[in-house]
């Protein structure tokens, strides 16, 4: 060990002092700054490519280990009895947006849940016919911002107290197209003489309910007349109610014992007009809908049981009948008032839940 030589007062020798850097400027400092964070920089993307290829390594080790039966694409693969995933399929429940476990995501303003399967939510466009059913069944709020036109039959919505929700029930007794289009005044029991094209003008209903035509073809023959003036009041309405849905309903058969009185309504002759109805509607983009479907019985005759002595108007129970079949001729949309049990329901926390959804 080195010996310190003690001076004249018994204290060792100053060390000697290392010599002094030089003072570096700012950019200098900079610069050196610089040169560290990139030599950083440098040595962590060295560390990344080396864990990932210790991982992509390890996968292959292990894709080399597993048997045959489980190398299958987890993503494309589906156990026989799940189905699998395409155009119908919108998310796991709950609700929510598409990727490649979901699927895509589907406009929720042309489709609706339908059933569930499993963890899945199943989609089904609507019919566009409309068929029975196939679209699930409103509440009678669905009438809330509708309007009905018509003779007695319709009357006969506010004569038995028919729930049709806050509905315009336009009808008049002895009606037919021709006065509709002529603005004749007609007599309503509840507000007194009124024009119906008028009335309707005035309150811009949403959707219009159209059923005419019985007084019209009671006596048998030409009915040519007839159809040229249900189109021209097809045409006067829809000048007056550029923004509303037209439902046509087919003018409804009669029971056997009412042709004595009013032949022209046999089933033959009025399946014929109701076929021209029905062009009519798809040639101005309305709406048809066929009330025989579950008025009629197998002879093609209005059916006993929904029928009045007279063979040609309905029962209370039949326009039960009638109006439970409107709820269920309803284009699909999730804002729509379906009843609870529809397969197009959707509760309120599923209706929170994609609220702004378009």
């Amino acid at each position: 060990m080195e010996q310190w030589q003690e001076d004249r007062w018994g204290m060792p020798p100053p060390r000697p002092q290392p010599p002094q850097r030089p003072q570096r400027t700012p950019a200098q400092q900079l610069a050196a700054r610089k040169r560290r964070e990139a030599l950083r920089r440098k040595q962590q993307r060295r560390l990344l490519v080396g864990t990932a290829a210790g991982l992509l390594l390890a996968a292959g080790v292990i894709t080399l280990l597993l048997p045959a039966s489980a190398k299958t694409d987890p993503i494309t693969s589906v156990p026989l009895d799940k189905p699998a995933v395409d155009a119908t399929l919108v998310a796991p429940q709950p609700y929510g947006g598409g990727d490649a476990l979901t699927g895509p995501t589907l406009d929720w303003g042309t489709v609706g849940p339908k059933k569930q399967e499993g963890t899945f939510t199943l989609t089904a466009q609507p019919d566009p016919a409309l068929t029975a059913m196939d679209s699930g069944k409103v509440t009678t709020h669905w009438f809330d911002d509708a309007a009905f036109l018509g003779d007695s039959l319709t009357v006969g919505l506010s004569y038995y107290g028919v729930d049709v929700g806050e509905a315009l029930i336009c009808g008049y007794e002895g009606t037919s197209p021709n006065q509709i289009v002529n603005r004749v005044i007609l007599n309503h029991d509840d507000r007194g003489d009124e024009i119906p094209i008028e009335v309707l003008a005035a309150a811009q209903p949403a959707k219009l309910y159209l059923l005419l035509g019985t007084n019209a073809l009671v006596a048998d023959g030409d009915y040519e007349g007839f159809l040229n003036y249900y189109a021209r009041m097809l045409d006067e309405l829809r000048a007056v109610l550029p923004n509303t849905t037209f439902y046509v309903q087919s003018i409804l058969p009669v029971r056997p014992e009412a042709l004595e009185k009013a032949p022209g309504l046999n089933s033959a002759r009025l399946a014929e007009v109701n076929d021209r109805l029905r062009s009519l509607c798809q040639q101005r983009g309305d709406t048809f809908l066929d009330l025989n479907a579950v008025f009629s019985d197998d002879s093609g005759a209005l059916a006993a049981d929904v029928a009045q002595t007279d063979g040609i108007h309905l029962t209370p129970s039949g326009y039960s009948r009638w109006v439970s079949f409107l709820c269920t001729q309803v284009p699909y949309s999730k804002n729509n008032p379906w009843q609870p049990g529809s397969i197009w329901y959707l509760d309120d926390a599923v209706k929170n839940l994609i609220a702004d959804i378009p």
